[in-house]
């Protein structure tokens, strides 16, 4: 499964919003509500207007709004910064046209859209740990990155790979590393086990505190999603039965006509 990353690494503007799917049903966009639109200038930004060379520009502020569900009304607070950029141009029929035009991007979500999708059959606590690493998507990647990577655990936990090796007595056992858990998962899963070893260095450095991009959240997602789909959704298993049962029959599956001739 691959990520639309421009919906996830986009701004939006007074008219135009990013695809973000509505964290209620999932199925619906959700559009700023434009009455809703609250904006004010820092003032540090205020106090530059003084300067000689002063251009909108170099406007630094901060907003917050409503977003509603086209579909189910789920509205959800949102509030972030937002910056001013020069879209005017030269149109050679009409002269200087466009204006200065506000972006916004969000730091802050109340429900936080889905970045990847959370199946029925996904287990809850693999769920509930994901859907937590939403929060920080848009303002902390370090801690997302964190949270990502717990979301593997608990799904290791959920495909019962233990946590520990050593029998009784107990003080015999240990913990066992992600890493190992990982490589454990692998003697039945290599192709999967894999991703989720990529998808453990990007956790890493959350774990880590070290500088985590936004790109880098969004590869984790990516293979997540890989994994999930593999595991939960049965199109796999599916698709192989399907293909198993025409190739047994060299022929489709409906049923088939005798031929006129």
């Amino acid at each position: 499964m691959t990520i639309d990353r421009g919906v996830w690494t986009a701004e939006f503007t007074a008219h135009s919003t990013p695809r973000w799917p509505c964290p209620a049903c999932g199925s619906g966009r959700l559009k700023v509500r434009p009455d809703s639109l609250q904006e004010s200038e820092t003032a540090t930004s205020s106090a530059q207007h003084e300067h000689g060379a002063w251009e909108p520009e170099w406007i630094d502020g901060r907003f917050a709004c409503l977003f509603d569900c086209v579909e189910c009304s789920n509205s959800v607070a949102v509030a972030g910064k937002y910056r001013v950029q020069d879209e005017r141009h030269y149109d050679p029929r009409d002269g200087e046209t466009g204006d200065y035009e506000k972006y916004y991007r969000p730091e802050y979500f109340s429900e936080s859209p889905n970045v990847i999708p959370l199946g029925e059959r996904l287990p809850v606590e693999v769920a509930a740990e994901i859907r937590a690493s939403y929060q920080p998507f848009w303002s902390d990647p370090v801690a997302c990155a964190n949270r990502v990577r717990s979301a593997v655990e608990k799904l290791l936990t959920a495909q019962r790979i233990p946590r520990t090796s050593g029998r009784i007595p107990e003080k015999r056992r240990r913990f066992l590393t992600l890493h190992q858990r990982i490589e454990r998962f692998g003697n039945a899963h290599a192709d999967l086990a894999a991703k989720l070893m990529a998808i453990k260095w990007v956790g890493n450095a959350g774990s880590h505190a070290s500088t985590v991009s936004i790109e880098d959240l969004l590869d984790g997602y990516e293979l997540l999603a890989f994994v999930l789909d593999e595991l939960y959704s049965g199109r796999r298993r599916r698709a192989d039965a399907l293909a198993s049962t025409i190739n047994r029959r060299k022929a489709p599956r409906s049923p088939r006509r005798a031929s006129n001739g």
